[in-house]
């Protein structure tokens, strides 16, 4: 089978150029029909009367996901603006696989994908089943808004799925439904309530499978979740109100901004029964870490997903850390990640992301005093520099760094100063950014409310801090300007990491490692 990656874009923009997008896939289309006896009926319908057949099938042996990254270079090509304003990030083949592989703890049902594309998700969900055309005909929905990513999923689940259903294309079309699934809301407020905003204008179903837009947006107070200003939530509030369980693939900022705290009590008022497999962007990304046909130097795709796996049925809400991983064990990740999750309590505030090999670590932390109960507001000569914007470590320094973004935080004494200084430096700090964000920056939210062990001050690794602070300065660039830092040898980590939680020292430490495999030691412990 051929790949995307290998797939010369420029025969592409010849058609695209020639016919225009809709024109485009309605040739591709048929060129790929074309010849085939058992399909032939699909070119004599009204939707090809004006096909025309290429020189070349530009889509011979691609897989679903593979096309759809052509049909998004496509929409991208056409308008440049279209796929940023949409928000579209096309599901890779084994992330749909991943997804499909929790349907079967599904009871039996009808499910949705609300905006589904060209179908990449329920064309791995469908070729699961037993019988894949009758679950085609009588337990599939797949909607979106753009007519022709529908045209384009039907023709290709037709030549994928036909079987004893000689005339499957046309018999189909009840399962392709042309909607906008934002365009109803119920935020359970009677004065919003009208005809055209009732949710049962949605498409009829049981559970949904989705992997919906990722875009900041205005707030619209016909949702619950309107705070949130964020279309992926409101996919989810729709999907939510109208489903009895679903899987999705979304970013993971869900789990902690505070912003989608709506969300998270939605969530768990809904269903008691959650699994959240959350996964960091580098080294490994969900996504790949491409945008095919990028014209930007940029093409690297940063999101940080989620996929969430919400059962109608009794059972505990479970989680993984932020999980990262090399390229290589891509495979592995998709096999193993399930001994990651751990059953930590989530709340409406936020969603910890904790691994088994941590949940003992954070249950333990949970009612300690936190950072910011030793922090005063007050400007002081006691104080300490905490870089925004952490890397594989987050260093707390006593001098200010050359950089554009830092924390400056004050303390009453020296002693609490030290505390923090010591704290701060660990790996515990770097954990527990993780565990409550783990996005781009860090935030004084975040960093006041580090849980606080009990430990004794050590003269001597504040000495070794302080002359770390002076040698091993690093440097990265950040728009043209060089962003100063210090990081701290591994061995003062470990030596820190003694000092103030000796028992999850050496594990601690793992969580700079660019791979959660380096964890796996400690997950029968």
């Amino acid at each position: 089978m051929g790949s995307v990656l290998d797939f010369d874009s420029s025969k592409l923009d010849m058609v695209l150029q020639e016919y225009g997008i809709k024109q485009a896939w309605i040739n591709i289309l048929a060129t790929h029909l074309n010849g085939l006896d058992d399909f032939a009926y699909i070119l004599d319908s009204d939707e090809f009367a004006e096909a025309a057949i290429l020189n070349e099938d530009l889509i011979a042996e691609l897989s679903i996901g593979d096309i759809g990254v052509l049909y998004e270079y496509s929409v991208a090509s056409v308008d440049a603006e279209s796929r940023k304003s949409n928000g579209q990030f096309f599901t890779p083949d084994d992330v749909a696989k991943f997804m499909v592989s929790f349907v079967s703890e599904f009871p039996e049902g009808i499910w949705l994908d609300p905006c589904s594309g060209i179908g990449n998700l329920s064309w791995h969900l469908v070729v699961a089943q037993e019988n894949p055309e009758l679950f085609l005909l009588n337990n599939t929905v797949l909607s979106d808004k753009d007519e022709l990513a529908l045209l384009i999923a039907r023709t290709l689940f037709t030549k994928s799925f036909q079987n004893e259903h000689k005339n499957l294309f046309h018999e189909a079309a009840h399962c392709f439904v042309c909607f906008d699934f934002l365009s109803v809301a119920d935020s359970g407020s009677a004065t919003l309530l009208a005809n055209d905003q009732d949710l049962g204008a949605i498409p009829s179903h049981d559970f949904v499978i989705v992997n919906p837009p990722y875009l900041a947006t205005q707030r619209d107070a016909r949702f619950e979740t309107a705070r949130s200003a964020d279309l992926y939530s409101y996919f989810l509030e729709n999907i939510i109100k109208t489903s009895k369980g679903f899987i999705s693939i979304t970013p993971q900022s869900f789990t902690n901004a505070s912003k989608f705290a709506d969300l998270r009590s939605l969530l768990l008022r809904s269903y008691s029964n959650l699994r959240i497999f959350n996964f960091d962007n580098v080294p490994g990304n969900i996504f790949r870490g491409i945008k095919f046909g990028s014209k930007n130097s940029n093409n690297a795709n940063s999101i940080r997903a989620a996929i969430t796996v919400a059962l109608p049925i009794e059972g505990k809400c479970q989680i993984t850390s932020l999980m990262r991983w090399r390229s290589a064990e891509r495979e592995k990740l998709f096999l193993e990640v399930h001994k990651f999750l751990s059953d930590v309590p989530l709340s409406e505030a936020f969603f910890p992301k904790v691994s088994a090999v941590m949940r003992d670590l954070y249950l333990e932390l949970l009612q300690k005093p936190t950072l910011g109960s030793i922090c005063t507001s007050k400007r002081t000569e006691f104080s300490l520099f905490v870089p925004s914007s952490p890397r594989y470590f987050i260093p707390a320094l006593k001098s200010e760094v050359k950089r554009s973004s830092q924390h400056e935080i004050f303390f009453q004494n020296k002693k609490d100063r030290d505390f923090a200084y010591m704290i701060i430096n660990s790996s515990l700090m770097y954990w527990w950014w993780r565990v409550r964000d783990g996005g781009m920056t860090l935030s004084q939210e975040t960093l006041f409310s580090l849980p606080m062990p009990k430990f004794k001050i050590n003269a001597r690794l504040i000495k070794m801090l302080e002359e770390s602070e002076q040698v091993n300065k690093v440097y990265k660039q950040n728009a043209g300007e060089a962003q100063e830092n210090v990081k701290h040898p591994t061995s003062l980590l470990l030596a820190l990491n003694h000092a103030i939680m000796p028992e999850y020292a050496e594990r601690l430490m793992s969580t700079h490692e660019n791979s959660e495999f380096a964890q796996v030691q400690y997950l029968s412990n």
